[in-house]
């Protein structure tokens, strides 16, 4: 800066502005503009079939339907193309064409949905097709789509039983179908090819109207048959040419096309049919469901929740594959209102927003053809059930912003609840070092357990032990034993699994008022801050165990030999053995599926036993009968009945003859970057959003995209 003809004062305060100038642009928290690219569209795998990426949602159909009306497209690489306008309202349906067990063909539909109903007891699978053959209507009830001709043979021998429950008479014999045919055209357009086809039905033949490219052009055809291979297809190419059909050949396997069958399934024997697409399972036909302008679409087989955006239906991996594309920010809409509360603060909603966008940038396209998927294995995604106004503001205020770091868009991964201190990637969270994840932050969670009573877990005089509310409870002073009592205050009171009121859970036991308990210990109740699961049988927890680790069992001893900073576990000891993942993380799968790893156990069936002779002998490892003498001499044995062991403050533990694992913790997730619960804290005390993203990740720079 060049500074001529100026007096001394003037100088001194256009330095003291330069200062100002260079204090508050080094120290501010601003928004830098910057060369992020953020896509306008987004796809979220809805239904998909990737077992590799721990992924797999199924579905034998996609029924779908638009209050505004829907388009529907084939979509190729190098274009698309509208072949078919579905009414406001109107359903239409998407299915695979692959081999199948048509376990019935007849001309009475009451029997045929009798038949449906058969199979539908015991498969999701089965589908009412209507067609026109020799001059009559015929449906035909088939049942699943399998990868080979052999699988469908079986499943139609299983399922000829369901057919002779109906008490159905069978009009033609039943028949593994599959998606060989012979294939007549192109015709003209829909209308002329349905016409081909009623008049190959007439003729006694199976025919579909069928769209697919043809030298580049979008075409209809009709496919004749519905074969099991090429054989039986070129059988009934001669059938076909008499009658009537056109340019007739067997088209290879590799071909995409998309049949256009009339469905029955969802309507009844009374109802109109619904356009159903078939598509095959060994080509890569795409086709795609557009709702008009500002409407959205209804997906029946996911919860009948509704999407903006469209639909896209294909094959992957041998299933059926439904990806809603929808517009970035609107897809925010949903993921915000569904990962925090309607009413949390307004920071709170622009600290998730920009979390869950940097997060979904930074995805690619992780599930093949999708970049995310709508479970909480990418982030929560219900459509527009979940949206509110509140985090539709918090998107829009934030449009385009998300959190990099040396320049690159970070996985900005967040959790529920840390549980008061944040997790350490690389020695608790999934063993990688990505820099702006260390960890060890304080992290102020506890807003879930305010103004909520604690809890005191209890044992029975009859062995049994659980939770009660502790407002239900009065202290009665010691027995004879020297143990705290205390008494229950209120009729029919009830002894929970859990220290938390669970409507769906039965109590363990009601109790009458005056009835004494004996308090082991005062707990919170049951919240995403914390939490006490119920006690797991061992068997159970190796089991869970033996998916990540190789344990000999039976499982008898399981204690924590290994923490990371935070204090979230990395090692455990089974039967003494200890043991680690490659991702610390997964101990939460492992140990039976907590919320959370930031856990202590309690083993109930370990104890060491002091005998007369001094001698000691260590349960469970020790196995044989225990026997305990009383105060008046006499002993009995222990053998299935629950101990209460003294200390010498008066305090009891309750020891089990056989093994049990009581896990208590703190948190809900992972404990990676964000705390949901801490940001809405961090933002009731007046903190913004951009404060709340730098306080959980480190060393990053909140960027914009430069064209919004």
């Amino acid at each position: 800066m060049i500074i001529r003809n100026v007096s001394r004062t003037s100088y001194r305060y256009a330095l003291f502005a330069l200062i100002v100038i260079i204090v508050l642009s080094g120290s501010g928290r601003r928004t830098a503009y910057a060369a992020v690219n953020v896509p306008d569209t987004i796809r979220v795998g809805l239904f998909l079939n990737l077992p590799s990426k721990n992924f797999t949602s199924l579905t034998p159909a996609a029924t779908l339907q638009s209050s505004a009306g829907m388009t529907i497209a084939w979509r190729d690489p190098q274009f698309t193309a509208a072949i078919d306008s579905i009414t406001p309202g109107q359903p239409v349906r998407f299915a695979m064409d692959g081999y199948r067990a048509i376990v019935l063909e007849t001309a009475d539909a009451a029997g045929a949905f009798a038949v449906l109903k058969n199979l539908q007891a015991s498969s999701q699978s089965a589908f009412v097709t209507r067609l026109t053959k020799s001059g009559k209507t015929v449906y035909q009830v088939s049942e699943g789509v399998y990868a080979t001709p052999a699988a469908a043979s079986a499943a139609l021998a299983k399922w000829t039983s369901a057919v002779a429950a109906a008490g159905v008479p069978q009009a033609a014999n039943p028949k593994v179908a599959g998606p060989w045919a012979a294939e007549a055209g192109p015709y003209a357009g829909r209308a002329e090819a349905a016409a081909a086809a009623e008049a190959f039905g007439n003729a006694g033949l199976d025919a579909f109207v069928a769209v697919k490219m043809l030298n580049g052009t979008l075409s209809y055809v009709v496919r004749v048959g519905q074969e099991a291979d090429a054989a039986g297809a070129s059988a009934l190419q001669q059938a076909a040419s008499a009658a009537g059909g056109v340019n007739v050949r067997v088209p290879p396997a590799g071909e995409p096309y998309a049949l256009i069958r009339q469905d029955m399934t969802l309507t009844g024997p009374a109802g109109s049919p619904v356009t159903l697409y078939a598509i095959p399972a060994s080509a890569g036909a795409v086709l795609r469901a557009e709702p008009a302008a500002g409407g959205t679409v209804q997906l029946a087989e996911r919860y009948k929740r509704s999407y903006r955006g469209a639909m896209e239906m294909s094959v992957l991996n041998g299933a059926l594959a439904v990806v809603n594309e929808i517009d970035f920010e609107q897809y925010l809409y949903s993921v915000v209102g569904a990962e925090v509360g309607p009413g949390w603060p307004a920071e709170a909603q622009k600290a998730q927003a920009v979390a869950a966008r940097s997060y979904a940038l930074s995805s690619g396209t992780g599930f093949q053809i999708a970049n995310v998927v709508d479970t909480t294995l990418s982030q929560a995604y219900n459509g527009t059930a979940s949206e509110n106004p509140n985090s539709t503001a918090g998107v829009q205020a934030t449009a385009g912003e998300v959190l990099t770091h040396d320049g690159r868009v970070i996985n900005a991964v967040f959790s529920s609840n840390a549980g008061g201190l944040t997790a350490d990637n690389r020695t608790e969270g999934w063993g990688s070092d990505t820099g702006y994840l260390p960890g060890g932050i304080a992290s102020p969670d506890d807003g879930p357990q305010a103004g909520l009573p604690d809890w005191y877990d209890v044992a029975l005089a009859s062995g049994q032990r659980g939770y009660i509310r502790g407002d239900l409870l009065a202290d009665a002073g010691r027995n004879a034993a020297g143990l705290r009592v205390m008494t229950v205050t209120g009729e029919n009171t009830a002894v929970r699994v859990r220290p938390k009121v669970e409507t769906n859970v039965e109590p363990i036991v009601r109790l009458s008022a005056g009835t004494t308990v004996i308090p082991i210990g005062k707990v919170p109740e049951n919240t995403a801050y914390s939490w006490v699961e119920t006690p797991f049988k061992p068997d159970v927890l190796l089991a869970s165990l033996n998916k990540y680790i190789h344990a000999a069992g039976p499982l008898q001893t399981l204690e924590v030999t290994g923490r990371g900073p935070s204090g979230r576990v990395n090692q455990v000891s089974v039967n003494g053995t200890p043991y680690t993942l490659k991702a610390p993380d997964s101990w939460r799968s492992a140990l039976g599926g907590l919320r959370s790893t930031l856990i202590t156990i309690e083993e109930t069936g370990r104890m060491t036993i002091v005998g007369a002779g001094e001698e000691t002998r260590k349960l469970p490892q020790e196995s044989g009968p225990l026997q305990i003498m009383g105060a008046d001499g006499q002993t009995r044995s222990a053998d299935g009945t629950n101990l209460f062991v003294m200390d010498a403050s008066g305090q009891a533990r309750v020891v089990t003859p056989t093994p049990a694992f009581i896990i208590s913790a703190k948190g809900y997730g992972h404990g990676l970057g964000m705390s949901q619960y801490g940001a809405k804290k961090l933002a009731e005390q007046g903190n913004d959003y951009r404060y709340i993203l730098q306080y959980y990740y480190k060393d990053v720079v909140i960027e914009k995209d430069a064209n919004r």
